[in-house]
């Protein structure tokens, strides 16, 4: 007979959960294939390309492991303890047996991953701010806040045979995930603020239609990460409620993460991302002709008719310039 009181509902969503989550990293798998395509092919070889390869590279690998564990632990709980002869249910499996290898594994992965996310949000909007130091003060403090709280939470989340830590194990989730969330507030409204505001003076100096690469609601979508905001949020509500649809968005809110970061690693990687350049473009009123080509669609131009055409546009006294001016 099965120990403890059953409820399908949580089962279910502990078991949707981890399905999720696989679904999610297969998300990430097909982005950074195509992350890897793009820079395969990408002529310039700089700073830019090196620190995209790292950094995707590190999420990517931190994400595989996680996923991997969650995989194996998750067959041990539905499949492997049933052949051991147990008939406990698959949550009080999955607490029982929290200490073994590749569940700590892929709980240490799932843990870290938000570090280098939130990180990486962190040099997202000091880009698209224009490097106004005095921003850090927002959002610095939540995350080392949350790098400091994740460290409790993983020792108390891996042994639930410790009474000590055991009893503060969902206090700890609580604060850690709050954080997490928070901070990914506060990176979504700075970064939708920012963009909103610079949306006309961007299509002032680029035109309304390289502008609309970075002013459309897609844009800002991904530039936020408000989808892994707006996701988090969600899971806050179900949890505040104790609601048995929490696990459902718990387990695979930072495949989430990790995949809203990759897409604008992958905008970065085909220049379609805010830069630099962009950002003084707009403060300045002016985009700078190697910016703009570097930073816009490619135009299919007629070829010439006659042979007066051809001279025409070979003749100096027909060039013009690509710069745009506010007035």
């Amino acid at each position: 007979m099965a120990s403890g009181t059953p409820q399908p509902t949580v089962e279910r969503a502990d078991f949707d959960g981890v399905l999720i989550a696989v679904l999610s990293y297969g998300a990430l798998l097909m982005l950074y294939i195509q992350l890897l395509r793009v820079l395969l092919t990408r002529p310039k070889r700089g700073k830019v390309f090196w620190g995209i390869t790292i950094y995707s590279g590190i999420l990517f690998t931190l994400a595989s492991i996680a996923a991997g564990g969650k995989i194996k632990f998750a067959e041990y709980v539905y499949v492997g303890s049933r052949l051991d002869g147990s008939t406990d249910l698959p949550s009080k499996i999955s607490g029982d047996h929290a200490s073994m290898t590749i569940n700590v594994m892929s709980r240490i992965c799932t843990t870290m991953s938000p570090w280098f996310s939130d990180m990486f949000m962190i040099y997202r909007v000091m880009v698209i701010w224009g490097y106004k130091w005095w921003l850090l003060m927002i959002p610095v403090p939540i995350y080392f806040a949350h790098i400091s709280m994740s460290i409790p939470f993983l020792i108390a989340d891996t042994r639930p045979n410790n009474t000590s830590w055991a009893s503060k194990s969902e206090l700890y989730g609580i604060v850690f995930h709050t954080l997490c969330v928070s901070l990914n507030i506060s990176f979504s409204v700075l970064i939708t603020v920012k963009l909103l505001t610079m949306r006309k003076k961007l299509e002032i100096a680029l035109g309304r239609l390289h502008a609309s690469f970075y002013t459309s609601k897609f844009t800002i979508l991904v530039e936020s990460g408000a989808f892994a905001t707006l996701w988090g949020i969600v899971y806050l509500a179900t949890a505040a409620q104790k609601h048995w649809t929490q696990n459902v968005f718990l387990q695979p809110y930072y495949y989430v993460i990790a995949i809203t970061r990759m897409l604008i690693v992958l905008r970065m990687a085909q220049n379609r991302a805010w830069c630099k350049d962009t950002v003084t473009a707009v403060n300045a009123g002016v985009m700078d002709w190697e910016v703009s080509s570097a930073h816009s669609i490619p135009l299919s131009i007629a070829p010439p008719q006659d042979e007066n055409s051809l001279k025409q546009i070979m003749s100096p006294d027909s060039s013009t310039t690509s710069a745009h001016t506010l007035n």
